[in-house]
């Protein structure tokens, strides 16, 4: 039975809850594609779904990925519960396993993951490593509901990072493109309909700091350096 029978809010937002639909609890959802229109999906459905439910996050990566502005903005609009948040992150390979196997414990929960095989060899010969992962996923997946956000695959193939087994798993597969003003999803893959097209404004993920002048921690360090460097010589 599909929930609710009808629309159901998976993101919060509505062209790509749209897009979607219908969708079960117990399919893998997947959004992957440009790093920014991702990452920005990401936040507004961490931000939207905590109002209501216990939301586990994974980080797989050293640094980075949570947007405190952006989320807090978010917050302000969506009238998320910060407290509903739980965070983990993942440094190295066995991290990611670990934490995959914690939160199988867990039932009933919406489990939210991020670039999933980042940690994945890049020799193709050790690419089974992403089988390993796939698996833990999909074991997840059969106690809680699971929504990934993934890259595009560094093979320089279309489909997402993860092989076959993780296109098998994954039961609804979006695409997410960056225009000027747009963000383009296509439904890649779908158990029960075709694949389409909605376009989202960058006004409904709108960052509180233009993309253009905010700063990574080097130019920051660059700047102070350039700045005492001409006190000196004046």
């Amino acid at each position: 039975m599909f929930l609710n029978r009808g629309f159901v809010n998976i993101t919060g937002i509505k062209q790509l809850d749209d897009l979607v639909n219908p969708i079960r609890r117990e399919w893998v959802f997947e959004v992957y594609g440009d790093q920014d229109p991702v990452l920005r999906v990401f936040h507004y459905t961490m931000a939207y779904r905590s109002r209501s439910e216990r939301v586990y996050v994974l980080f797989n990566m050293e640094f980075g990925g949570l947007d405190t502005l952006y989320l807090i903005r978010l917050c302000r609009i969506l009238d998320c519960r910060l407290e509903n948040i739980v965070v983990s992150r993942a440094f190295r390979l066995s991290d990611t396993v670990d934490a995959l196997e914690s939160i199988a414990s867990i039932s009933n929960g919406l489990v939210l993951v991020l670039y999933p095989y980042n940690y994945v060899s890049r020799d193709p010969l050790h690419y089974s490593e992403a089988t390993w992962i796939t698996g833990l996923i999909s074991r997840v997946a059969s106690r809680n509901q699971v929504l990934l956000f993934n890259t595009i695959t560094k093979f320089g193939e279309r489909r997402p990072e993860g092989g076959s087994f993780h296109h098998h798993v994954v039961k609804v597969i979006t695409k997410l493109s960056r225009g000027k003003k747009v963000i383009t999803a296509e439904l890649v893959k779908h158990p029960v309909k075709q694949g389409g097209f909605k376009t989202i404004p960058y006004t409904i993920l709108e960052h509180p700091v233009r993309c253009e002048t905010r700063r990574t921690l080097i130019d920051w360090i660059t700047v102070e350096n350039t700045i005492k460097t001409t006190v000196r010589k004046n």
